[in-house]
């Protein structure tokens, strides 16, 4: 199957609505009174600087407060990066931080029902059923108890609670990179020496090309858009591979539509016309890569032929945009977290930082590779084996952690987060209601609130401090603008009390998180030209590496001289551990045995006002822009179903089916099935309600993360 290329012009004649939607956005540079707060400012007592908890573009707010309570929060207008833009997620935090739906108090259960408690009695109840774990099993207690990062409102939080528990000989603690852009950062990290996110923001405008990866900015980072128009705007040529036209579409010159999970042959067919034509820049690859003779060979097989029966796009499609590529001396590639949600994931992280690479377009100005999510500036790993036991024992992976959980060797479960963020959520779910004692740490009375049996109510961003690292390695800090309600406590506080219980004496004097933030600054080396005063006076947030206070803020690439975090200092691309370079059809798919019967390929997303599958479910503002379980297809999709546009149908894998409402559009590749990320059979509101995306998601893996993407699916009448 097929699909054309689409050009800037063809998509601007055929989405006049969208991009009127799109240019009416803050975001894009509008004049400052455009960006204002609808709330006066001399009816607000004062206003604090603050910074948005959700995403890493970590834009930086100004929050008013009147008698006692936050009336308004809106985007600081100094912000370098997002030039006072927000998305609507931070600005429903008013609501939900004032939500009728909120617990306030810990609550424990008792058989059917929840009873009240003290803060101090819940935190006693945890440390006594962490403490038991260590006597009933005292050889082997380490990987007894699990937790779901992340802490919520700060660095700081995840900082306490790892300390508090590796103190105590606990160290599964699951990242949501695992299940998010693990793949990404692992396979930098193996390429390059450093898992983060190399290149800032800023560099595009300098570049002759960008090529975005699936990233749908609009929607995902929408005050980033303001950065693609400047871009365009200096002549920059804006290349978008999505198999969806999404509004990100309508500020880029090409876009082609690759069959989902087919990027890395893309790539590869790219670069084998590169090394055939002697497009790419000899000289650095001699003097900076190591591994160009094992992709020269793996790039063999990827003609463009080759290239269209895998990926749909044409090949002549495929030949003029590695020839552009290889006549631009400054690209930087863009990718997109989905992009690392497929088990083939690492193999076309290795790729594209191969093409990167072999034209000399890692580092420089106007060149390098970005991700949509930044990274840790370090000192945490130093600052733990300070304090952490010599016979820690290794921490598991989180696919090892739900192994042991559905195994039943899980007595004690902390719930910082959903569940419902890793695949066949539904099978982990009854596993997890086998657990002898589950905490969770949240705020409403979610799917996480039905399994557990104590819940000790967090604090919201505005109630709540601490520092916050972004996507452009910038670390910011947000100041309380108003008290904690009832007995809800930060997770900082919650996890430094914790750990002074599991850990006696031995556990560091902590009276607020600016003392961990200072302890984790002074044991990192890019980080000591941050100082907390230096961090709390930018409205924009201070860009590590920074080695010294009198260091001026850098941006630019990470790797500033040229040399890479590798031992030689050179990009590493055969690697062991991945394997050789080649490209796999994901697992599941319809190419596959497993995926025979299933036709369609599904893929899922994040839209622009919702956050993952929790918090934002429960904004009445945020609903009116939902519709629950939906489905895009194209028409010639459901040309044999007989269903019309916005009737109920089902959807089904391999794993199950839900029900969701058919949206029909030419915006999508044909044989390909999208439906957003968020619903949640709790939601109180019905545009935020629906079923878990994921419990329809099968259980496969990457050697890192899990995939959510391309596996085979199939539409049924209901």
């Amino acid at each position: 199957m097929k699909f054309p290329v689409v050009n800037r012009r063809d998509f601007l004649r055929t989405s006049a609505a969208a991009v009127g939607a799109a240019l009416a956005s803050p975001s894009l540079g509008l004049a400052p009174e455009a960006l204002a707060s609808s709330y006066p400012a001399e009816n607000a007592d004062y206003e604090i600087d603050s910074c948005c908890q959700f995403c890493q573009v970590r834009c930086t707010t100004r929050v008013k407060v009147k008698n006692g309570r936050v009336v308004d929060v809106y985007g600081n207008p100094d912000n370098y990066w997002t030039g006072g833009a927000m998305c609507p997620k931070g600005k429903a935090m008013v609501e939900l931080t004032y939500s009728p739906h909120r617990i306030v108090h810990p609550l424990i259960r008792e058989g059917n029902s929840w009873k009240e408690i003290s803060y101090e009695k819940a935190l006693s109840v945890v440390a006594e059923k962490i403490l038991e774990l260590k006597k009933n099993y005292p050889m082997e207690y380490a990987h007894r108890l699990a937790m779901f990062e992340p802490c919520f409102d700060s660095r700081e939080s995840e900082i306490a609670a790892k300390l508090a528990l590796n103190m105590a000989g606990f160290p599964d603690l699951c990242s949501p990179g695992d299940v998010c852009i693990g793949n990404t950062s692992t396979t930098a990290k193996l390429c390059l020496g450093n898992g983060n996110s190399p290149t800032s923001l800023n560099e595009i405008t300098d570049a002759e090309i960008l090529i975005i990866f699936g990233a749908n900015i609009a929607e995902v980072k929408p005050p980033y858009m303001r950065w693609l128009d400047l871009a365009r705007r200096k002549g920059v040529k804006i290349v978008y591979l999505d198999p969806r036209r999404t509004p990100t579409a309508n500020f880029c010159d090409t876009h082609l539509m690759p069959r989902p999970g087919t990027d890395g042959a893309l790539v590869l067919g790219i670069l084998r016309i590169l090394i055939e034509e002697e497009r790419y820049d000899k000289a650095y690859v001699d003097l900076n890569v190591n591994g160009f003779e094992e992709l020269a060979d793996a790039t063999m097989p990827y003609t463009p032929g080759k290239v269209e029966e895998i990926t749909w796009i044409p090949a002549e499609a495929v030949v003029d945009l590695a020839r552009m590529i290889g006549k631009s001396r400054r690209t930087i590639a863009w990718m997109g977290g989905s992009i690392s949600r497929y088990t083939n994931a690492m193999q076309t992280v290795r790729m594209i930082i191969a093409l990167q690479a072999v034209m000399g377009n890692l580092t420089g100005p106007g060149k390098g590779i970005m991700w949509v999510r930044g990274g840790k500036p370090g000192g945490e790993d130093e600052l733990l084996e300070m304090y952490q036991p010599p016979d820690l024992a290794a921490r598991l992976s989180s696919r090892k952690v739900i192994f042991n959980i559905k195994r039943g060797n899980i007595d004690v479960l902390l719930l910082n987060s959903s569940y419902r963020r890793y695949p066949n959520s539904d099978e982990l779910k009854k596993a997890i209601s086998k657990i002898n004692f589950v905490v969770y740490r949240g705020f409403f009375m979610d799917e996480e609130a039905e399994l557990s049996h104590l819940i000790i109510p967090g604090t919201m961003v505005f109630e709540s401090e601490g520092s916050q690292y972004g996507l452009q390695r910038q670390v910011v800090w947000r100041n309380r603008a108003i008290p904690r309600p009832g007995e809800t406590v930060e997770d900082w506080r919650f996890y430094t009390d914790l750990g002074r219980l599991l850990n006696k004496d031995r556990f560091p004097s902590i009276d607020g998180p600016e003392d961990i933030y200072e302890m984790v600054r002074k044991a990192s080396e890019s980080w000591k030209g941050l100082p907390l005063e230096r961090i709390q006076k930018s409205p924009t947030g201070v860009t590590w590496p920074s080695y010294s206070p009198e260091e001026p803020d850098t941006m630019a690439s990470l790797y500033r001289d040229g040399r890479f975090q590798t031992p030689d200092g050179k990009v590493q691309l055969s690697i062991p551990g991945i394997g050789r370079i080649n490209w796999t059809e994901p697992a599941g798919s319809p190419n596959t045995k497993e995926g025979q019967g299933f036709p369609l390929i599904f893929i899922q997303g994040k839209v622009g006002h919702h956050w993952q599958q929790t918090l934002t479910n429960w904004s009445s503002y945020i609903a009116q822009f939902s519709e629950g379980n939906v489905v895009q297809v194209h028409p010639d999709t459901i040309m044999d179903l007989g269903a019309k546009d916005g009737e109920w149908i089902y959807l089904e894998t391999e794993v199950g089916r839900i029900r969701v409402k058919l949206k029909i559009t030419q915006a999508i590749l044909p044989g390909v099935v999208w439906t957003p990320s968020h619903p949640a059979p709790t939601s109180p509101y019905s545009g935020n309600f629906g079923q878990a995306i994921n419990t329809i998601i099968p259980d496969y893996w990457d050697k890192v993360a899990a995939q959510f993407n391309g596996i085979g699916c199939r539409l049924i009448k209901a």
